[in-house]
């Protein structure tokens, strides 16, 4: 197991460095100039000196590539530069808004799993009947709203209608519900449809009818055997998606004004705040890959079929033949 997890590490480097010059040259080819908006931010018009002063004290004005081996270097002593707009550390900026976002992600993924398992369970043990097609049908609507839309219709809904939420998010415990309740309806109707179809896949096992075949329960099948085979599967959506969230709330964020990493991103994208956008990418693509690694290896630790085959692969067949000699 640790030659896998050390091969797995080393396999994420090249893929780091790989994102961090993809982001580094698309942030920096797209139209604007950071100096210019900078300076343009009181409603002044800025000369063209004043401009290329600034550009000359960012380093704006050296060669992309140079500039991209500069933050490279200085990425690996820990420091992500400044952000152009604020003039604080990057490192600190992100520090200062990441508690909140990592707040919203596990409300968020805790309401998707108590929405999704119970309807994801019930949808398999009823399947092609009517609870099962009232179900399908409206994880098909919630999955086709985009998730701006679903924002705007929770906020009409529960902050102007019933008047049970804020409509504007400052953080607080009541700011955060509304958010994490969006995230959570357009993210439950892809969940739901997997635990369903795994679910269905499990209970025509040739074991389950065995089961049957002894006069076990349907009940006692379906929790002890079925969902306990299906958790790993389960896990391994559940630990995606917590990246994918991590990274991808930046339009709740934004409708719902709540006061996160993805909001901070859209800002410094439209004040062309590059040490910003690049060090958001950069955490954010290290967050995802780690959290795709702990989710392979808490796959590989309860799933006796991984870790067998990581095993075997390791021992190069020596485990297979031992296994077989025994």
């Amino acid at each position: 197991m640790k030659k896998y997890i050390l091969k797995r590490i080393l396999c994420l480097i090249p893929i780091l460095i790989l994102i961090s010059f993809v982001s580094f040259f698309m942030i920096h080819l797209s139209p604007g100039d950071p100096a210019q908006i900078y300076l343009s931010a009181n409603g002044d018009i800025p000369s063209a000196e004043a401009i290329a002063t600034l550009r000359e004290e960012l380093g704006l004005n050296k060669p992309l590539f140079e500039q991209y081996t500069a933050w490279l270097g200085n990425i690996f002593q820990g420091d992500l530069g400044n952000s152009i707009s604020t003039q604080k550390s990057v490192v600190y900026e992100i520090a200062n808004y990441f508690p909140n976002t990592l707040k919203l992600t596990a409300l968020a993924m805790l309401l998707t799993l108590l929405i999704s398992l119970p309807l994801g369970i019930l949808s398999a043990i009823h399947e092609n009947k009517l609870v099962d097609n009232v179900i399908r049908v409206g994880t098909f609507i919630t999955s086709s709203l985009p998730g701006f839309f679903a924002a705007l219709l929770m906020i009409y809904l529960f902050a102007v209608k019933l008047k049970w939420l804020p409509s504007i998010s400052t953080g607080s415990s009541a700011g955060i519900i509304l958010p994490a309740l969006t995230l959570a309806v357009t993210l439950s109707a892809a969940y739901i449809r997997q635990i369903r179809s795994a679910l269905i896949k499990e209970l025509g096992e040739e074991y389950i009818f065995m089961l049957r075949a002894r006069g076990i329960k349907e009940r006692v099948i379906l929790y002890t055997n079925a969902l306990k085979s299906t958790l790993p599967t389960i896990l391994t959506i559940a630990g995606l998606n917590i990246g994918r969230l991590l990274g991808g709330t930046a339009i709740i964020e934004m409708v719902c004004t709540y006061p996160g990493l993805g909001r901070l991103a859209i800002q410094a994208i439209t004040n062309r705040d590059y040490p910003l956008v690049q060090g958001y990418v950069l955490v954010m693509a290290t967050i995802y890959v780690l959290v795709n690694l702990g989710v392979d290896l808490l796959h590989a630790c309860i799933d006796p079929r991984v870790k067998y085959s990581i095993q075997k692969e390791n021992s190069g067949g020596l485990f297979v033949e031992n296994t077989k000699m025994a």
